[in-house]
């Protein structure tokens, strides 16, 4: 079971990003734990117990099976590390929680391969208990993931944690100064059309306006009263309408999402109905209707 470990942080990373996740691509990555639990039903099955036969080869299958989990959780960490820095996930929040539990991944890697260490060649002599150590990482990991769970069932948050209008009382910026930002912000959207990038972030519109990003987030929260995710979500709506008007019958509602810069048709219908009070498919038969 435990090399479902590393397939399942990437599972997290897709979710994080509401992608769907195609039955083919769980059992793609299932098969680690699938040939491994065949070998093991295979080479021990019909001996007794108590055998000496029995023994070596569960003692084989388990330093065969601590190699393989080291290699597993450093792949995964790895691969799970690059796309999140090629496209990071919806909320910042999540991808800081994924991070984290990428980073004790790591630790788990580290602590499993002594154990193949101490299996296959040397008997080492630890200076602690590498199975407490490796069990209060997972309860670690099990405090993450039910706070990624508790995020699941909130609305997105803005690049900021929950910034209210008193964090900015003191900040000194004129409204003339927003009204700049906020003039420089809208035309930078429209003329460049950055918003249909999937993986557009605060910190990359904020390097493009050339906005300082504190500022950024203060433009934003007080004097928009909007969140980062909903200003765009507003731009890729209102692209999706154009679309919709235009060519609505050449799209499917998915393909429709992507080319809006959504990650997932779900998001999509979210925002689509939250904007105009209908999902995308209802306001294609209204205007096909019209």
């Amino acid at each position: 079971m435990a090399l479902l470990y590393g397939p399942l942080f990437y599972f997290l990373y897709l979710t994080a990003g509401e992608k769907q996740i195609p039955v083919k691509t769980v059992l793609v990555h299932s098969i680690p734990f699938l040939f491994l639990t065949l070998l093991y039903v295979t080479l021990t099955y019909g001996l007794p117990e108590e055998s000496g036969e029995w023994h070596s080869r569960r003692l084989m299958i388990n330093s065969f099976h601590h190699l393989s989990l080291s290699l597993s959780l450093v792949s995964y960490a790895f691969f799970t590390g690059y796309k999140m820095k090629a496209v990071p996930p919806a909320a910042p929040e999540k991808d800081r929680l994924i991070s984290q539990m990428i980073i004790i991944e790591g630790a788990w890697a580290f602590i499993v391969a002594l154990l193949a260490i101490d299996s296959f060649w040397i008997k080492l002599e630890f200076a602690f208990n590498p199975l407490a150590l490796l069990y209060g990482t997972q309860v670690m990991v099990s405090g993450l993931l039910f706070r990624y769970l508790l995020l699941q069932k909130a609305p997105l948050q803005s690049d900021q944690e929950k910034l209210s209008p008193s964090r900015y009382s003191k900040s000194g910026l004129e409204e003339e100064t927003l009204k700049a930002y906020e003039y420089k912000l809208h035309s930078h959207l429209k003329t460049s059309k950055i918003y249909l990038k999937p993986a557009l972030s605060l910190a990359v519109l904020a390097k493009e306006t050339e906005i300082p990003k504190h500022h950024f987030s203060q433009l934003l929260n007080v004097h928009l009263g909007r969140s980062f995710y909903q200003v765009i979500a507003d731009y890729r709506i209102a692209h999706a309408m154009e679309l919709l008007e235009e060519a609505g019958a050449q799209f499917t509602i998915e393909s429709l999402a992507y080319e809006c810069g959504f990650n997932s048709k779900t998001s999509f219908n979210r925002y689509f109905k939250e904007k105009t009070g209908c999902t995308p498919s209802d306001y294609r038969g209204l205007k096909n209707a019209g």
